[in-house]
C-alpha cells in the first residue's frame, strides 16, 4: 500500500512539475523572458495603484481683499477653488482675476465666531442677534454681488454654524440658487451637514487646514496629510489662505508638493467636482 501511495504521489508531483514547466515556457515565449514577465506585472500593479488614487480639492479662503499671495496662488497650475469675501472693494476685482485664470469661486460668508473681534466680520456679518429677514437679505446680497460663485463656505462661524435658524435661512437660499455649501468645520457642533441634507442641498466639509501655522515645512506636512486622506477616503478637501494667514508661503508649499501628490496618484480637482459625488 505504501509503495502504491508513493507511486501515485510521484505521478502527481510529475504532473505539477510539468504544468509549472509548461506555464514558464508559455510566459517565456509570449513575453521574451521570465524577467520581462515580472516587469510587466510590476508595471500593471503600479498602474492599478495610480488609477486607484484619490482626488483632492484645494480651497483658498480670504480672496476679496487683494491679500498677499493672491497672484502666486492664481498662478498655480492646478484647479483652485477661491473663497471670496463679499462686500469688499476688491470683491469684484479679485473675482474677475480668478475667472480670468480659469479657477472656481465660492462665497466666503462672514459668520459669527464664539471668540474673536466682531469687527473681523464687517458690517454685514451673519450674527445670531440678527432677524431671519436680515440674515436672508445679507445672504441674497452676497449671492447677487458675485454671479460667478457656485457655492458658499463660512468665514469663521464657529457660533453661527451651530445655530439651526441661521443655517436653515442660508440653506434655503442656496437650494433656490442651485448652490452647494462647504462647511469649514470651525466647530465640532456644526449643524450644517444635518440641515443641508434635510433640504437636499449639496454638502461637503473640510478635511485639512493647511496653514494654521505659517511655516512652509508645516504646510507641506499638511498637504501630504491631505493626499493620504484622499487615498484613504477617495477624496479630501483642504483649506488654505491668501493674506496674513498664509499667502505666498502657502502658495509656494502647494507648488512644491504638487509633484509628490501626483506621484501618489492624486488628482487635483475643483471643489464642485467632489460635491457632485455626495
Amino acid at each position: 500500500m505504501k509503495r502504491i501511495r508513493l507511486i501515485v504521489m510521484s505521478k502527481m508531483h510529475l504532473v505539477i512539475l510539468f504544468c509549472i514547466v509548461l506555464m514558464t515556457t508559455i510566459v517565456a515565449l509570449n513575453l521574451g523572458s521570465h524577467a520581462g514577465f515580472l516587469k510587466t506585472l510590476g508595471n500593471s500593479i503600479r498602474g492599478m495603484d495610480n488609477r486607484s488614487g484619490g482626488r483632492v480639492a484645494i480651497v483658498i479662503d480670504d480672496f476679496g481683499f487683494n491679500g498677499g499671495g493672491t497672484k502666486e496662488m492664481l498662478a498655480l497650475n492646478i484647479p483652485i477653488t477661491c473663497a471670496v469675501l463679499p462686500f469688499s472693494e476688491y470683491t469684484k476685482t479679485d473675482s474677475e482675476m480668478i475667472m480670468s485664470k480659469g479657477h472656481e469661486i465660492i462665497i466666503h460668508l462672514p459668520m459669527e465666531p464664539h471668540h474673536g473681534d466682531p469687527k473681523w466680520l464687517g458690517e454685514k456679518g451673519i450674527r445670531g442677534g440678527l432677524t431671519t429677514e436680515k440674515i436672508e437679505e445679507i445672504v441674497r446680497e452676497a449671492v447677487e454681488e458675485n454671479p460667478y460663485a457656485v457655492g458658499v463656505n463660512n468665514h469663521m462661524g464657529s457660533k453661527a454654524t451651530e445655530d439651526r435658524r441661521i443655517i436653515e435661512t442660508i440653506i434655503k437660499i442656496l437650494k433656490e440658487k442651485n448652490m452647494f455649501i462647504l462647511d469649514s468645520k470651525t466647530t465640532m457642533h456644526s449643524v450644517v451637514k444635518e440641515v443641508a441634507l434635510s433640504y437636499e442641498v449639496p454638502y461637503i466639509e473640510r478635511s485639512v487646514f493647511l496653514d494654521n501655522v505659517k511655516d512652509k515645512a508645516y504646510i507641506k506636512k499638511q498637504i501630504k496629510q491631505l493626499g493620504e486622506a484622499a487615498l484613504l477616503n477617495g477624496d479630501a478637501v483642504a483649506i488654505g489662505h491668501v493674506g496674513p494667514e498664509g499667502g505666498v508661503v502657502t502658495a509656494e508649499a502647494i507648488k512644491e508638493m504638487i509633484p509628490e501628490l501626483e506621484a501618489m496618484g492624486i488628482q487635483f480637482v475643483y471643489l464642485s467636482q467632489l460635491v457632485k459625488a455626495y
